[in-house]
């Protein structure tokens, strides 16, 4: 295993190769922490991308792709779809960013309250306990049997998960409190 050093701000998480003595993500001073990344190359996560990805690196004509599928899966909600480009992709990855206390939460607990109707849905949640996601479910009259929860940071264990569970979607709140074993740094 490979172990190189970066630097993070402390502030807002800005990686830099050297120490700086004012980050410029946040204007901060002094904000620089010095943190070992231990790089491996035989990860689930690599071999997954290597089998999703053919490994030949190629150019070709933007207009010879050859597009197969592009059902769009709906929200349940028109003002999101519109944002996603008429609903979500199949296979894609989407962040949901703001505020704290703007109600992204919410919102994902109704979307999976709706992306149920598609498959199965499993709901990670980093920051709130089962008896919090229960009562948000509750209020939101969230009912769906399709909706499994897990309560966890540690992205190994949600992988285990996401193989033995097999869910269509997979629903991450918040990534920023996820973290790797591999890599010696805290969440952020």
């Amino acid at each position: 295993m490979a172990s190189d050093v970066v630097f993070f701000c402390k502030e807002c998480g800005y990686e830099s190769a050297k120490w700086l003595g004012r980050c410029p993500g946040c204007n901060n001073w002094n904000s620089f922490v010095e943190e070992k990344v231990n790089k491996k190359s035989n990860s689930k996560i690599s071999r997954g991308i290597s089998a999703t990805f053919d490994n030949k690196s190629e150019v070709v004509k933007l207009n010879d792709i050859v597009v197969k599928n592009t059902t769009r899966i709906d929200t349940g909600y028109q003002e999101l779809n519109r944002v996603f480009g008429s609903g979500l992709v199949e296979g894609s990855l989407t962040l949901i960013g703001g505020e704290p206390g703007i109600g992204k939460s919410t919102l994902i607990m109704q979307v999976c309250n709706n992306l149920s109707k598609h498959g199965t849905v499993l709901y990670v949640s980093g920051e709130e306990s089962e008896v919090q996601i229960k009562i948000r479910a509750d209020r939101l009259n969230v009912k769906a049997d399709n909706i499994l929860f897990l309560s966890e940071t540690n992205i190994t264990q949600i992988e285990d998960k996401i193989e033995k569970n097999n869910p269509k979607f997979c629903i991450i709140d918040s990534i920023q409190t996820m973290y790797d074993e591999e890599i010696s740094s805290v969440p952020r």
